[in-house]
């Protein structure tokens, strides 16, 4: 099927502007000669790369600590409504039997999604700082260990791609040099680690970092730690969170000026009752309530339990933050894909996946197009 979106303002190569996106057989086409068997005007419409999303715990009322297909497939649809066309669904830090039982359910749903592609598996730990837990089980918590990660890798069935771990533990060697071997991308987080701890631990190849500036050491003129081995080296990218909330939007502008585009990635770290409309509100077995924006304890606001952010509204923040939209576009598509080796999608190109959120003028997702099909929203 050849579709083409004719006259639309689009993020194409690094710049905004008004073009027609040939799709034929799934992908972006260079070919520009019908017939088509589908047309849509795009004159008051803006297309960007389908958004990544590659730290997500969950969304409306599904989450990886289901451990089922159907929890797995409910994240799928319901991140395609939010723009969403790729996913690594994030395992919590857990027993091994939990971290395994929710791995085995991903791979398992893989190939039958609906929405958004699994893209790969983020485990966020269990090699991390028992300072550093946060909503995590410390029951969970492993000091690295080679028999536990083979565990993982196996139950993944080759869809681990990332991996969460604190530098400073003893042993962390071992997990860096089997993690390079493996194409794991190896993330700083959950971690105390001194400045010198992690500048080793980016020596080793860890050189990404779990949601900038949450739960790792902070920088201090005279203790860089995490945040300043991430700022001061060009070796080292970060996510971050952009809800305004974990971090500010000034300190969210000014790590993608500082960094640059393309070693930011922008993620929800969204936990299981964002965007759920009905029943019980849980977090990896924690009643929640909304509080200030962010998913608190029940009956506790003290106790932050995580992000109700969604990768649509991070994208709209940036750009009302003042981040221009090409740039927006790429910490939340370009440069995760980048990053994960995902080069069959992540941009506006011919031969790349046709995976395309097109909002109107007001910034509002009229339709989500994965492999060139429209899977939520209308063209009309």
């Amino acid at each position: 099927m050849k579709t083409i979106i004719r006259d639309i303002k689009a993020v194409v190569s690094g710049r905004v502007e008004r073009t027609d996106i040939v799709i034929e057989d799934g992908v972006f086409s260079y070919s520009q000669t019908g017939p088509y068997e589908k047309e849509i005007d795009g004159k008051d419409l803006i297309a960007v790369p389908g958004f990544i999303d590659t730290h997500i715990h969950g969304i409306g009322g599904f989450g990886t600590e289901d451990g089922t297909e159907e929890a797995i497939l409910g994240m799928s649809a319901k991140l395609a409504e939010a723009g969403v066309t790729s996913f690594f669904p994030t395992i919590y830090t857990d027993t091994m039997q939990r971290i395994t039982m929710d791995e085995k359910a991903i791979a398992a749903t893989a190939g039958k999604e609906k929405g958004a592609s699994i893209a790969g598996i983020h485990i966020e730990g269990p090699f991390i700082s028992p300072n550093r837990i946060g909503a995590q089980n410390p029951a969970g918590r492993l000091d690295p260990d080679e028999k536990a990660f083979y565990t993982m890798l196996e139950a993944g069935k080759g869809l681990v791609r990332a991996m969460t771990l604190a530098p400073e533990l003893e042993g962390v060697e071992k997990i860096a040099k089997l993690g390079k071997e493996n194409n794991i991308v190896l993330l700083m987080g959950h971690t105390d680690a001194s400045y010198e701890e992690a500048v080793h631990g980016m020596e080793l190849g860890i050189r990404h970092t779990t949601h900038l500036f949450n739960a790792m050491s902070g920088l201090v003129h005279r203790h860089p730690g995490v945040v300043g081995c991430c700022l001061l080296n060009s070796a080292m990218s970060a996510e971050i969170i952009a809800d305004g909330k974990h971090v500010h939007p000034d300190i969210v502008k000014f790590v993608i000026k500082s960094k640059g585009e393309d070693k930011v990635v922008v993620i929800t770290d969204s936990l299981r009752p964002t965007m759920q409309e009905d029943g019980i509100l849980t977090a990896n077995g924690v009643e929640v309530e909304m509080g200030d924006g962010l998913w608190v304890t029940k009956g506790r606001p003290e106790l932050i339990q995580g992000s109700a952010l969604t990768m649509h509204k991070a994208f709209v923040n940036l750009v009302r933050w003042g981040v221009p939209m090409a740039t927006a576009s790429a910490v939340t598509a370009t440069t995760p894909a980048k990053i994960y080796s995902l080069s069959d999608r992540g941009e506006i190109l011919p031969g790349k996946r046709a995976d395309l959120v097109v909002m109107d003028s007001n910034l509002g997702i009229k339709f989500t197009m994965i492999n060139g099909e429209i899977v939520c929203g209308t063209a009309n």
